[in-house]
């Protein structure tokens, strides 16, 4: 490492402790004195986690096993802290999400070096990834995001690693079947990757047969116990979040996917998103027409475009400021600062020195603005986790304690907090539900809900009425309100008010004998 590039880390290392040491401050503050987790998926991954350090193997409830979760490793991850002491979990969560941040980032800059930037470019392309709000938010949510982003960053210096040498390595295997096991995703990745590295090193294929052989090996070791558990389980290779979370997904492009991702990019930086979809353009253009490419940004060029429209199409969701794609944007900062690149070296603009200054500045500032409003997003995020779920929890703690199993559709902190016999009623850890939900005839499949969670043992229901409004409108005189938590200002909940209703089962009963299919 030379001693400019060696400057070049130790800024950014410096500016990233800087912004994360202010987002913290702003997340305390805003939140009322408390830290937290921006979101409720994170207690349900810390659930996971906590039994899997009670020896088991990804158990939601003790004594059922089920592939309720999407990242396999990060359980394992989260798991650590729980060997010793659940209330090292959020810190340990925070910690290790923000260090995989920084690591990604410094790795990031090796990455842009590789690509034939100078180090002011890879320093540029740096920054706006540092500078990325829901970046930012990620790196402080305690969820698997930063993580998979490090781990793309590491597959793709591989890659090209073995571009310069002509040969294949077991790393590339290895790598990719940890991110496999950090977010689904990977499967678009892994066959980008080995499509890309087959057709470049065509002339040395040969010679690369075993490698590739080895390296596939490798990534079917590390990728195939999660799907072989999913199927023992469920009879499906996916985990239940799949079929509970995007069981809308259609054969076409969804358009409303497409529109929401674009407005948040947008709101990124809107400059680096006008650059990166000339740049994607210029690539497609060249490929297609022109049949030329550069080698070295092949894979990534195909990385950036192909998994918007990949998840359009087979996992349309942008909840969570569009959390799904959020791994993306330092490659969208790489395709954009390469057409950037272009534009500021062109003759025209190289000669007005001030030009490149201004447009270089202008594109970190929007990306500042971006960075300073998600504090405020994160800690009001964190406000809405702790004062909504978090409340009810401690409510029930304190008033419901001999009960053991309730019906809930945000199932994380609540269940983690107390302990208690979920069923949820999305059906994300409990697979029965969903059959109920697909059911056409909405009343049998309300009949069939009841009759589950009387089996089980509920007396309670803790939810957003909005999302079951079949149940809470044809039902309601079976419910009885007995506490909610109402948010002023809902941010990241499903609901600004989460109701706790008590089962009148004499009543529901009832309803059922005086009705066409009891």
């Amino acid at each position: 490492m030379s001693k400019k590039t060696y400057k070049f880390i130790v800024w950014i290392v410096l500016l990233y402790a800087l912004v994360q040491i202010s987002y913290l401050v702003a997340e305390y503050q805003i939140a009322g004195g408390k830290f937290g987790a921006p979101l409720d998926d994170v207690w349900i991954h810390v659930r996971f986690a906590e039994n899997l350090a009670h020896g088991l193997f990804y158990h939601y409830n003790p004594g059922e096993p089920t592939p309720g979760t999407t990242s396999p490793l990060w359980v394992v991850i989260l798991s650590i802290p729980l060997l010793i002491s659940e209330q090292l979990v959020l810190p340990f969560a925070l910690l290790v999400c923000s260090g995989f941040f920084l690591w990604m980032l410094i790795e990031l800059f090796r990455l842009c070096l590789r690509l034939g930037f100078n180090e002011g470019y890879a320093f540029i392309i740096t920054l706006l990834t540092l500078f990325a709000g829901r970046l930012l938010w990620s790196s402080l949510s305690g969820m698997e995001i930063t993580l998979f982003a490090l781990l793309s960053v590491l597959i793709f210096k591989n890659h090209l690693k073995e571009l310069s040498t002509g040969k294949v390595t077991a790393m590339g295997g290895v790598l990719i079947g940890l991110a496999a096991n950090a977010r689904p995703e990977t499967y678009l990745l892994a066959g980008l990757y080995y499509i890309t590295t087959i057709f470049l090193l065509g002339d040395k294929l040969r010679a690369n047969l075993g490698r590739i052989v080895l390296s596939l090996a490798i990534f079917a070791v590390l990728l195939l116990p999660y799907p072989v558990f999913s199927y023992i389980h469920t009879k499906g290779f996916l985990p239940n979040t799949y079929e509970g979370q995007v069981a809308y997904a259609d054969y076409l492009p969804n358009i409303n996917f497409i529109i929401e991702s674009a407005k948040f990019f947008v709101k990124d930086n809107a400059l680096v998103t006008l650059l990166w979809i000339v740049s994607s353009s210029y690539f497609v253009f060249r490929l297609l027409l022109k049949k030329s490419f550069e080698r070295d940004f092949l894979f990534i060029n195909l990385w950036v475009i192909m998994l918007p429209l990949v998840s359009s199409v087979v996992a349309p969701n942008w909840r969570h400021h569009g959390r799904y794609l959020i791994p993306l944007i330092p490659f969208i900062n790489v395709v954009a600062v390469y057409m950037l690149r272009i534009v500021l070296e062109s003759e025209r603009v190289k000669s007005v020195g001030l030009v490149k200054k201004i447009v270089v500045v202008s594109i970190v500032i929007l990306s500042l603005r971006t960075a300073v409003a998600y504090a405020g997003v994160l800690g009001w995020n964190v406000q809405n986790i702790n004062e909504q779920q978090g409340r009810i929890a401690r409510w029930m703690q304190a008033n419901l304690p001999d009960e053991k199993a309730f019906g809930m559709n945000d199932i994380g902190i609540i269940t983690f907090t107390t302990k208690k016999y979920v069923v949820d009623m999305v059906g994300l850890v409990t697979p029965d539900i969903l059959a109920f939900h697909a059911m056409s005839d909405k009343e049998e499949g309300t009949r069939q809900l009841f009759r589950y969670l009387k089996a089980k043992g509920v007396n309670y229901i803790i939810i957003y009425p909005h999302w079951f409004e079949y149940l809470t409108a044809n039902y309601s005189d079976s419910f009885q309100e007995v506490y909610s938590a109402r948010l002023e200002k809902n941010t990241i909940c499903g609901g600004a008010e989460m109701v706790v209703y008590k089962i009148d089962w004499e009543k529901v009963e009832t309803k059922w004998r005086t009705t066409p299919g009891g």
